[in-house]
């Protein structure tokens, strides 16, 4: 992509705040996290990605790390006059290089100065909600004294860009949270399905609520990248849908295939049910996770290793009846 074409769209009248907003949100938007870089191991290959330098006026990969997003921005901004400047800190996130953070600041008309941090909100950008890392306050030394943009100013602003028409999809995740995470009003929705909904187990309703969550997702966003989908899936099911019960219930997997510059992930949820557990996995080809069997998620994940170590409940039942057979 060329990035130098977001400048386009930008109108001259905006004020320096709505001309870095409507950047911020549509770089976001033309972006995926570098997979390669979340969870590669190749030293070589991370320094590189880290970093690469980035010329807005060429066609660029638009899978991007923190310091590549928030440099695109930087020049972008330059481009408008806008003064900017990229911030460092030291990663508290375990990489098998040692690297730092990088945010961005910049300054209004008046002189204040403002954090943004492209690579945090790219799946907020992609799917339309509130976004978390811009006119915020922050962890940065040299983001200390920065002002705060409040919600309210955001949205008028980003109304006024064409970021959004009305409001962001936040409210979809009330309205779930109202009817879907309330389980005694996701049973009526049951019974309105034609589901006898009386008779179910608590674990028999939460996989009804993933059924519903899957086709509730089909207004994703279909250019977004692999990572960006799953994080949203994550950030959609854990904060709209379940309830105490079921949050205990429910874990997910990240597997992980690398060879030479090539990662393959694998991501799995796990139902942790009374009697089973339940297995869905996250099917590129379809853009959503597909239910699986016990006996086909240990198949499926023989050449992947887990990101963190993690076993599957059905993993560690494979290992005990190995214990009890020896």
């Amino acid at each position: 992509m060329k990035f130098i074409k977001l400048l386009e769209d930008v109108n001259p009248s905006w004020t320096i705040k709505e001309k870095a907003r409507y950047l911020y949100e549509n770089i976001c938007k033309n972006i995926s996290y570098d997979e390669r870089f979340a969870y590669g191991t190749n030293k070589e290959l991370l320094y590189e990605i880290y970093n690469r330098e980035i010329n807005i006026e060429d066609d660029e990969d638009t899978r991007l790390i923190c310091r590549t997003a928030n440099l695109t921005y930087h020049q972008l901004l330059e481009r408008l006059g806008i003064k900017s400047k990229l911030i460092y800190k030291k990663s508290n996130v375990k990489r098998p290089i040692n690297i730092e953070d990088v945010s961005l600041i910049f300054w209004g008309e008046n002189g204040d100065k403002y954090y943004t941090n492209i690579a945090g909100d790219i799946e907020n950008c992609r799917f339309g909600l509130q976004t978390n890392f811009f006119g915020t306050k922050s962890l940065y030394e040299e983001a200390q004294d920065v002002k705060e943009i409040s919600p309210e100013e955001l949205k008028q602003i980003d109304i006024k860009t064409g970021c959004i028409k009305y409001d962001y999809n936040n409210i979809v995740f009330k309205l779930l949270r109202d009817e879907v995470k309330n389980t005694g009003h996701f049973k009526k929705f049951l019974k309105s399905q034609g589901i006898n909904a009386d008779n179910l187990s608590k674990s028999e309703i939460l996989q009804h609520k993933l059924q519903i969550l899957n086709k509730l997702i089909k207004f994703r966003d279909q250019k977004a990248g692999t990572n960006e989908q799953k994080e949203f899936y994550k950030i959609l099911f854990f904060s709209s849908v379940l309830d105490k019960f079921e949050s205990k219930k429910f874990n997910t997997y990240e597997y992980v295939e690398e060879v030479e510059d090539k990662i393959k992930i694998l991501s799995v949820i796990e139902l942790d049910l009374s009697d089973f557990p339940v297995y869905y996995f996250y099917s590129d080809e379809e853009q959503t996770y597909i239910q699986i069997s016990s006996k086909d998620i240990i198949e499926k994940t023989k050449k992947y290793t887990e990101r963190k170590g993690k076993k599957l409940i059905v993993q560690k039942n494979e290992n005990d009846k190995e214990d009890i057979m020896h």
